[in-house]
């Protein structure tokens, strides 16, 4: 067959293709704008927070002499503890996770009742060997300025002698156990060598008014 009979391969067709393939697209996506940033905007996960994983009713035995405790209000609620209390105990007492093994309730008791209750109760618990206790206040709802001469009371006791000398910290109970009218209070291990108690060191009379 002559050279000038072979079959001339379709010059031009495939860009013509192409350029129609561009407009056809450009029309379907011309009100589309690119984004701004890559992806979607995904916020960080919360910090996982690992419970206290301290077996039950442990607490480190911590210096007692002069013994300051760190306090913290906000609203009903209030806490104290030994200054350079472990923090994983503190969390363990306010979750209510250390078994309270007594309790104690000051309801219909005016403030001299209350504290010579309290002092019999805490100094038995203390020489029985316990370690988590809660004693019931009443939220004092009823009080003049609102806030609870019980609750203030326990409060003012647990930080002065003889009691912060046994006490490592308390903390207004979860709301399974009485809210904001209860507390619990956590008392240090039993030690020979922590010096003798002076029991018999009550608060003076206008301690109470």
């Amino acid at each position: 067959m002559p050279a000038a009979c072979a079959p001339q391969p379709h010059r031009g067709g495939s860009a013509v293709q192409g350029e129609d393939d561009k407009a056809l697209f450009a029309s379907a996506v011309g009100a589309v704008r690119p984004l701004r940033r890559k992806g979607r905007a995904v916020p960080a996960p919360p910090p996982h927070t690992r419970r206290p994983s301290l077996p039950d009713n442990a607490a480190p035995a911590l210096p007692v002499d002069d013994a300051a405790f760190a306090l913290r209000h906000a609203g009903e609620y209030f806490e104290g503890c030994v200054r350079g209390l472990d923090p994983a105990v503190m969390a363990r007492l306010r979750c209510g996770r250390y078994s309270r093994e007594k309790h104690l309730d000051l309801h219909g008791m005016n403030a001299r009742q209350a504290g010579d209750a309290l002092h019999v109760f805490i100094k038995d618990a203390y020489m029985r060997g316990l370690r988590c206790v809660m004693v019931v206040t009443g939220r004092g709802r009823n009080s003049p300025d609102g806030v609870g001469v019980l609750r203030r009371l326990l409060q003012d006791m647990l930080c002065r002698a003889p009691f912060k000398r046994v006490v490592l910290a308390f903390c207004t109970a979860c709301a399974c156990d009485g809210g904001a009218g209860a507390v619990y209070v956590l008392l240090r291990r039993q030690k020979k060598n922590r010096g003798k108690i002076v029991w018999d060191r009550l608060p003076p009379d206008d301690f109470y008014s």
